[in-house]
Order: structure tokens, then C-alpha cells, then sequence
């Protein structure tokens, strides 16, 4: 059958239409919402809805339907559209609404025919902007046109020339969809055909798909869901459906990802499992903010790490045996998050760390997976900060070790620092030791090196709101040096004076980048020292060197050889197409970082070579276009491709800080000398042809 939305609208204002408790909220964004109404407005196809007809629906969400009706009509496909038709037309959304904002001010242009949301500058008092719920909420081009009558008569007359497009606008109600009705009894059947018509428009996850499966299987969660969420926001964690049924996957399969056994869980199962859930996320947030400094859920970069310790709490009795076992696990959960274990290939590393559990429980056993993750050294350097913003992973480690070290306010010291300080005056705010205002002085905004230079997390310590306000752009040679200097060792400030001038913020910076490290580090290891795995052992460091120096005579014979060898561009002719689209790519997301670089730089192979890694030199080397202009210096390329195998494989070790074994080092000392006697006669020549 086929309803027209006017119609629609007056069967939810009479509650015949709700949604079953196992849908997903409302998703849509703002975008979204335009591109629909615009489709509207044009007639164009937006799909019809699926309702399931059902006298035993399990839990609905929103009103019940009718009682004089025996039946439910819950909607299982159509909700995102319903819910926006639905709140655009009335200025309100339906009683089953949950999930994102959704605005109501959208505004449509007489002249351009477009949907925006509401501006104040753009539209205030502008006739051709009008209000898309106000207008179809009245009855549309019928009312509008009573109402302008008492309009001034410019403006009345403006809308009279536009009656066509209004009139198009107003026949938005009369657009009609298909709906058709389903009347199957089985739950599960019903689950999987909503599974199934919503893997289109904005996409299920596989966490909502699995929400809908554990919500057809057990009907309670989401009010049990929502109790827990309430209980938690009251100390400053949140934590979303979807982090509950990530948690309820791995407590009752096992696994981080989903899979069918999710559908085979009884209720029973799921309510012993959510009890457990509560029980050890209760305790961790507790352990978290009396140990981690982490006064809120918005302290994390990524929520993943609760589901790793979770999962071991789980398996552990619910507590931490010990203290040094609760302050590994701190540890290990610092380090997750600096070193964005959980940044990328979220799921395979959550699958990763459970496992590692599953075989060895213990904390020691995810250290060590950290390891494999991020190499020997844990450490923070003072160049991991380097133009890294509040944005970065590191920021809400820097603000639990200033905690940590009970850092006061800079005006009120009897003030300790607390994000959820009660009172505008006393809410911790982030300042700029170096105001912005007072830097722009000497830096250029426009530029995105000297603006993220402003905006360091080197430049920024936490004070209060009233603070702030007092300090405002002073000048850091006249407030900060009436700061006891107790409170600036807290907060890792330099206390030399003399770096408080504008012409030394950048040293200030170097030095502010160095006492944060350490602080942070030495934060970090309260909580576990290891035993040392230092990066690159002294004895190898002279290898180091050694490799980076024939890294840079390598980029030096390739580009002058190849330029020798093309009359026009040895880059395009010579270079094979895979490593170009490397280096291209590469270039393209340097120049995107630093857009006031000149892009003409380019032009030069030697300056492209910067941009080449050493499997790539290889590469070039001994391809079928290049190797004939390199085989007067490199002689065999067998020889040649084993000696830059074995080059590598020392770098690499040291540079990602592995264990070097001695056959490594042996085999690259080989390489190094090997590499040395080639290279040098080259540099000679090209030192006698500049002597000449």
C-alpha cells in the first residue's frame, strides 16, 4: 500500500507506528538530513518502509500502539527517514527518538532552492530564507499565504513572485511511500531481514548488527544499558551501547570480533555476563581515578584498553590481586594509549591482547605485546612532542602525570587541579604559557608550522578558568616569573627566566619538550620500572651514523647517475611506476602538513630522493631501465642486493629498537665496509671534478 507523508505523520501522532527495542538509535547527521529533504523536494525515489505487523513484538520502544488494534506495526526499515519527516514537519521529535542530536532549524532558499541549517549572520531578517518546519508544520503554501498578508507589501509581494517554488516546497507533504507490511511470528527471522534491508544507507556496523541480535535474545538490555550508563556519567564516564556490546561479545564468546555465536547466547547467559561487566567496570573506574589521575572517560583517546582489562578482571576474580599488579595494568594502559595501540586495526590488536591473555594471564603478557607493538624502549623523546597539539595521545598523559605530582593553581595554590572542579570560576582550563596573541607578534597563524609551534602542547599548562582570565596575553616576563617556582617544577615549567622572552619561546620550547618527557617517563615508571631495553645500545651508535651516511651518498649517486643517463626526466623515465606513486604519495601528504612550502622544489630528482626508503634505492638500482647507468660502481648485482639486504636488516633492528643478534651485526658490519669502498672512490671523484 502507499501512504502519503501526511498521512505517515498522523499514524505516529496516533501511535500506530513505533520501533522494536532491537533498532539502532537515530544516526543521521546534518548532511544527511539536507540531502533528504532535498530529494523530496525534487520527487526523486527515496525507497519505501518495512513494517512488521506483529501481535507479539517482545519490547518496543515509544508508545504502544492503539489498544482498540491487535496488532503492533513496528518499523524496521524507514526509521532514520520517519524519525527526520517526522521531527522536520512537527518541531519535535517521535516518542521512540534516542540517539543524536537532531536539529529542527532547517531553513530553505527561495531563491536557490536549498536546504540549509540556521545561521544567525547568513539568514537573520533575509526574505528569501524561511523556516522548513514553521512552514509545513502550519499546512504549508495555504497558511503562508494568510500569514504574509499582514507583511509589509515588498515583502509580501516578494513571496506572491515566488508562489511556484513555494507551492513545490508545500507539495513535500503529499510525496507518497510504499510500505509494506510484514507478518512474520519468528523473532530471530525478523532480526535477520532487519540485519539484512539496513546494510544500506548509512551503514550498520557489525556492532549495531550484533546490538539487534543480543536485544532480540535478551529484551532488557537496553534499559539495562541506560540504567548503567546513568549510574556511570554521575562520576564522569560514559560509555555508549556500543561499548557495552563489544564488552558482552568478549565476556560471553570470548573473541573481540563478532561473530554467529553472539545469536546463541541465552538471556540467562547475558544477564550473569552484564552483572560481571558492571561489577569489574565499577572497580576499574574506581582504580583509574584514585591511581591514574583520570577524572573522566574523556581522558581517553581510545576506550578499547577497558575491554582488555575487563576481560582480565574478569577472569581474575573481578580485582587486581595485587598493587603491582594494578600498577602494571596502569601501565600497560598508558602506554596503549600513548603509542595508539588501538588507533588502527582496532579489532586485530583487541584480538591480539585477549589471546595474549587467554595463554598467559597476566600483565607481563601485554607488556610484552606492547613491545612487539612499539619495539624495546617505551619511552617518551622530546621530539614525540614536537608540534603535537591538545589533540595528539600524549595531551591526557601530560595532564594525569601534573596530577600526579598534585600541581596547584598558579593564583589559588590551596586550589588543587581538577577537570571536574564545581564552579565556572574554578574549571581547569588549558593556558598558553606563552599567550597566543602575544606570540602572533613574531609567529604567522597563516602558517601551519609557526601556528602549530604556537599551539604545543609545550606552550600549554593547566590552571583555572579565574586564572586564565587574570593572566590573559600577559607577557611571560611579567607573570610567570611571580609564579612560585614549586608550581612550575609541577607542571614540568622551566624556571630559567631568561627563556621567557618572545626571542627565546623556541628554546623554550626545547627545554619545556625535555622536562616534559622526563616528567612523563618518570610518572610511567612509578607505576613499573623496567628492566632496561635501551633503544639503540651505545656500541651500535656508531653504526647508526655510519648507515645514515651512506643512506645520504646513495641518494647522491642515484640522482647524479640517473640525471646522466635522461636527456629530459630521469624521475619519470627511469624510476619504476611503483616506487613514483610511493614518493608521489608521500610528497603529497608532506606538502599537505606543510602547505607553505614551495611545491617547485620538486622538480629535482636529488630532492625527490629524500623522499625514498632503502628498499627503494635498491630498487632503482638494479631495475631493467637504471642498472646499466650504476654497473660501473656497484659491479655484480647479486652481490649488490645481498649487501643492501644486509644494511637493512642492522638499520632496521636498530632503528625500531629489535634485538640485534651478532649475526646481524656482523653481516652489516660486512656491509658497511662493503658499501664504504664503493662509495668513497665516488665522493672522491666528485671532490676532485669541483676542485677542478
Amino acid at each position: 500500500m502507499e501512504k502519503k507523508i501526511s498521512e505517515i505523520l498522523y499514524s505516529i501522532d496516533n501511535s500506530e507506528y513505533t520501533i522494536p527495542e532491537f533498532q539502532r538509535g537515530y544516526v543521521w547527521n546534518s548532511k544527511q538530513v539536507k540531502e533528504f529533504f532535498r530529494s523530496l523536494y525534487l520527487g526523486y525515489p527515496s525507497g519505501s518502509f518495512l513494517i512488521w505487523k506483529t501481535k507479539d513484538p517482545s519490547k518496543i520502544r515509544g508508545t504502544q500502539t492503539d489498544s482498540n488494534s491487535a496488532f503492533h506495526q513496528l518499523i524496521l526499515d524507514g526509521q532514520q527517514r520517519l524519525t527526520t519527516i517526522y521531527t522536520i514537519f512537527r518541531g519535535s521529535t517521535p516518542d521512540w527518538y534516542e540517539g543524536v542530536s537532531l536539529r529542527t532549524d532547517l531553513y530553505f532558499n527561495l531563491e536557490t532552492e536549498e536546504f540549509e541549517y540556521f545561521t544567525q549572520k547568513k539568514m537573520s531578517n533575509k526574505y528569501e530564507w524561511i523556516n522548513v518546519s514553521d512552514f509545513l508544520s502550519k499546512g504549508g503554501v495555504s497558511t503562508f499565504i494568510t500569514v504574509i498578508q499582514g507583511y509589509s507589501d515588498d515583502r509580501k509581494d516578494y513571496y506572491l513572485g515566488k508562489i511556484v517554488v513555494l507551492n513545490k516546497l508545500s507539495a513535500i507533504q503529499d510525496y507518497s511511500y510504499y510500505i509494506k507490511e510484514l507478518t512474520i511470528t519468528e523473532l530471530d527471522k525478523v532480526v535477520e531481514i532487519f540485519n539484512l534491508v539496513n546494510k544500506t544507507g548509512t551503514t550498520l556496523n557489525e556492532s549495531d548488527l550484533a546490538l539487534a541480535i543480543i536485544t532480540s535474545n535478551w529484551p532488557e538490555s537496553k534499559e539495562r544499558f541506560r540504567e548503567a550508563s546513568a549510574e556511570f556519567e554521575t562520576h564522569n564516564y560514559k560509555f555508549s551501547f556500543r561499548n557495552y556490546t563489544r564488552l558482552l561479545n568478549i565476556f560471553t564468546t570470548g573473541r573481540a570480533k563478532y561473530s554467529d555465536d553472539i545469536g546463541n547466547i541465552s538471556p540467562t547467559q547475558f544477564e550473569a555476563s552484564w552483572k560481571d561487566i558492571k561489577k569489574v567496570l565499577s572497580y576499574l573506574i574506581n582504580i583509574l581515578r584514585d591511581k591514574a589521575y583520570i577524572d573522566s572517560s574523556d581522558n581517553f583517546s581510545s576506550l578499547y584498553v577497558f575491554y582488555v582489562l575487563s576481560f582480565y578482571l574478569k577472569t581474575n576474580g573481578g580485582q587486581f590481586k595485587t598493587e603491582d599488579e594494578a600498577n602494571k595494568a596502569i601501565y600497560w594502559m598508558f602506554n596503549a594509549l600513548l603509542w595508539g595501540r588501538f588507533s588502527g586495526s582496532s579489532e586485530s590488536y583487541l584480538e591480539k591482547d585477549l589471546n595474549a591473555l587467554k595463554e598467559n594471564n597476566s600483565i607481563d603478557a601485554l607488556i610484552e605485546e606492547m613491545h612487539l607493538f612499539r619495539g624495546a624502549n617505551l619511552s617518551l623523546r622530546p621530539e614525540d612532542i614536537t608540534l603535537q597539539g591538545v589533540r595528539s595521545r600524549i595531551y591526557n598523559l601530560f595532564y594525569s602525570a601534573v596530577r600526579a605530582q598534585d600541581a596547584r593553581d598558579w593564583t589559588k595554590p590551596v586550589l588543587s587541579l581538577y577537570s571536574k572542579s564545581l564552579g565556572y570560576n574554578n574549571k581547569l582550563q588549558r593556558h598558553h604559557i606563552f599567550p597566543k596573541a602575544f606570540l602572533y607578534q613574531k609567529y604567522n597563524s597563516a602558517n601551519s608550522i609557526q601556528k602549530a609551534m604556537v599551539n604545543e602542547i609545550a606552550n600549554i599548562a593547566f590552571i583555572t578558568q579565574e586564572s586564565n582570565i587574570a593572566i590573559l596575553d600577559g607577557d611571560p616576563n611579567d607573570y610567570l616569573v611571580k609564579i612560585d617556582s614549586e608550581q612550575l617544577r609541577k607542571q614540568f615549567v622551566p624556571t630559567d627566566n631568561r627563556l621567557y622572552s618572545l626571542e627565546n619561546y623556541e628554546l623554550f620550547l626545547e627545554q619545556r619538550r625535555k622536562k616534559l618527557a622526563d616528567g612523563i617517563n618518570v610518572f610511567l615508571k612509578s607505576y613499573h620500572n623496567e628492566v632496561s631495553k635501551e633503544v639503540i645500545n651505545q656500541d651500535l651508535q656508531h653504526y647508526d651514523k655510519q648507515i645514515e651516511n651512506i643512506e645520504i651518498s646513495l641518494r647522491e649517486i642515484i640522482s647524479e647517475k640517473l640525471e646522466q643517463a635522461s636527456e629530459l626526466d630521469a624521475y619519470n623515465e627511469l624510476i619504476p611506476n611503483h616506487i613514483k606513486e610511493k614518493v608521489n604519495s608521500r610528497i603529497k601528504n608532506w606538502l599537505g602538513k606543510n602547505p607553505g612550502e614551495d611545491k617547485e622544489q620538486f622538480r629535482s630528482l636529488r630532492r625527490r630522493m629524500d623522499f625514498f626508503d632503502m628498499q627503494e634505492y635498491k630498487d632503482v638500482i638494479v631495475s631493467k631501465t637504471a642498472y646499466t647507468s650504476f654497473s660501473d660502481v656497484f659491479g655484480s648485482k647479486g652481490t649488490l642486493e645481498i649487501r643492501f639486504n644486509q644494511l637493512a636488516e642492522i638499520r632496521n633492528s636498530i632503528r625500531h629498537s629489535r634485538d640485534v643478534s651478532d649475526a646481524t651485526i656482523k653481516d652489516g658490519e660486512a656491509a658497511i665496509v662493503w658499501f664504504g669502498s664503493i662509495i668513497q672512490p665516488f665522493i672522491k671523484r666528485q671532490e676532485t671534478a669541483y676542485e677542478e
